[in-house]
């Protein structure tokens, strides 16, 4: 099967290509950074009264769900489109560990001449790394 030529409708083009990315790497481990302030702001964006903020506070899910792993190893082009996303959660986050993502790439194909990357961000917590959270993105990749 062969590549399509690069979708440049987004304008000038820079940023990895979708060639210059394997299936099964792995990029290095990522510290994930949530801090009180950001669990205060997500539950005040959905109108919850925000009270004690603290160390062993649960961080909710969706503050661990972001491409910044991904991001500091790939240069997104532009015209990337979520496609899909889903989340499997494992355990609890909690204030105060530490919180590390692991990126794979885990899949890429070509549907209807559109390029799409599957990644994988396993996200772990704690001395012992344990799973918190898998997510898992599927991506329009342009070019």
């Amino acid at each position: 099967m062969t590549t399509p030529e690069p979708d440049r409708r987004m304008g000038g083009w820079e940023g990895t290509g979708y060639d210059a990315i394997a299936v099964g790497q792995i990029f290095p481990p990522y510290r994930l950074a949530v801090d009180a302030t950001a669990i205060a702001d997500f539950h005040r964006c959905l109108g919850e009264k925000v009270d004690g903020i603290g160390p062993g506070t649960r961080i909710p899910s969706f503050l661990l769900n972001e491409l910044r792993a991904f991001k500091s190893n790939v240069y997104f082009p532009p015209g990337v489109l979520h496609a899909q996303e889903e989340l499997e959660m494992r355990g609890t986050a909690l204030l105060g560990e530490e919180l590390i993502t692991i990126v794979r790439v885990a899949d890429k194909y070509i549907r209807n001449g559109k390029r799409f990357i599957v990644v994988e961000q396993a996200v772990q917590a704690g001395t012992e790394r344990r799973d918190v959270l898998l997510v898992r993105h599927i991506l329009y990749w342009p070019c």
